[in-house]
């Protein structure tokens, strides 16, 4: 963490930032170490504060030593004011995606009267957890063979007259009872015509033969988490159903043989998206092919139409076409890969079969 303060610095300067207000929970972990729910880091070219309140004092002491601690007797925003006010600096950077507007009107706004100037900042934490180090990777190589373990028990589980919810409850149990902290997001599990929602919530719908069975779930471990998507059958597949699935798990396929570090996001999109719209069915896949994942399971870089970010070497990214048609079902295969400048390394071990499994 000594570094990444160290790197931080380096690119206040080059913004030309005398501080930063770090607000982001997922940020104020990647630089102090505290997990506290509520708190803020101020960093300048010489100092730092972790500043939280009463509940928290002696939480801080113990997961971020080395981060001197000022107690917040009021309301947080208020404090970091009169903080800022303190240091002596004129300008101050923030992550506008982490403030409200009601929490910049209590840091001062635009108050003419402050003696320093706030400035949404442009990125540089997010630039900075964009390459996961040696060690990130391994917490999350960790969080994805939890995650694997957890779809190959949901998977042995599955069959007719089994609930969405059944389902992902116990896999949810799974993941908490062999050592994850919680579940990375609400699990998917999403059986026939409800599988062509992306995003469906479980319910207590019974599966029945014939299904397309969509699982989308992540493990959290050690602060870092894990996404993985695979789709079955239920007792039986039908012909439809079996061509679905192997126009998307050709898809993915592309995905992982064709990215690599330095193609754009858009780019990098492209790999999945012209396997699908070649066989005509672009407009049955409405989101991006994947994104970031790290500290937080949604986070940069996106891969998506139009996205001109360049990939790094060491970014961790999800490759998860998906094709849902309205009324029938809907396939997604996600797989989570790091990566190099020859490819990636794929951090999903469960398996992935050519033809669609039927399972129950």
């Amino acid at each position: 963490m000594c570094s990444r303060l160290h790197d931080l610095r380096t690119r206040l300067a080059s913004a030309s930032l005398d501080a930063l207000l770090v607000t982001g929970r997922e940020d104020i972990y990647y630089l102090s170490g505290f997990t506290g729910s509520a708190g803020a880091l101020l960093v300048t070219a010489d100092a730092r504060l972790l500043v939280s309140d009463f509940r928290y004092t002696g939480q801080a002491a113990l997961e971020a030593p080395d981060w001197p601690f000022r107690q917040a007797d009021g309301p947080l925003f208020p404090a970091l004011r009169a903080r800022l006010a303190e240091a002596g600096v004129a300008t101050v950077g923030y992550d506008a995606t982490q403030v409200t507007l009601a929490q910049y009107a209590q840091l001062g706004g635009d108050d003419p009267a402050l003696p320093f100037r706030l400035c949404p900042e442009p990125g540089l934490l997010t630039a900075m957890r964009l390459v996961k180090s040696p060690a990130e990777l391994a917490r999350m190589r960790a969080a994805a063979a939890l995650t694997d373990a957890a779809c190959a028990d949901l998977i042995s589980r599955v069959r007719a007259g089994v609930t969405e919810r059944e389902l992902a409850l116990g896999a949810e149990w799974f993941m908490r009872t062999h050592g994850a902290t919680r579940v990375a997001f609400d699990l998917i599990v999403a059986a026939g015509p409800r599988s062509a929602l992306p995003h469906a919530q479980p319910t207590d719908r019974p599966l029945q033969a014939g299904d397309l069975l969509v699982i989308d779930l992540g493990a959290e471990l050690d602060h870092y988490c894990a996404d993985l998507t695979r789709t079955v059958a239920v007792a039986a597949a039908l012909p439809r159903a079996r061509a679905l699935y192997r126009l998307c798990r050709q898809a993915q396929q592309a995905g992982v043989e064709g990215i690599r570090a330095g193609m754009t996001g858009h780019d990098a999109d492209r790999l999945c998206r012209a396997v699908i719209e070649d066989a005509g069915f672009g407009d049955y896949f409405g989101h991006g092919t994947g994104h970031g994942v790290g500290l937080a399971v949604h986070e940069e870089p996106r891969l998506r139409p139009g996205v001109d970010t360049v990939l790094p070497a060491g970014a961790a990214v999800t490759l998860e076409p998906g094709i849902y048609l309205p009324e029938f079902g809907g396939v997604r295969i996600e797989d989570l890969v790091v990566l190099t400048a020859e490819g990636c390394d794929v951090l999903t071990a469960a398996p992935k079969p050519e033809e669609l499994p039927v399972c129950g």
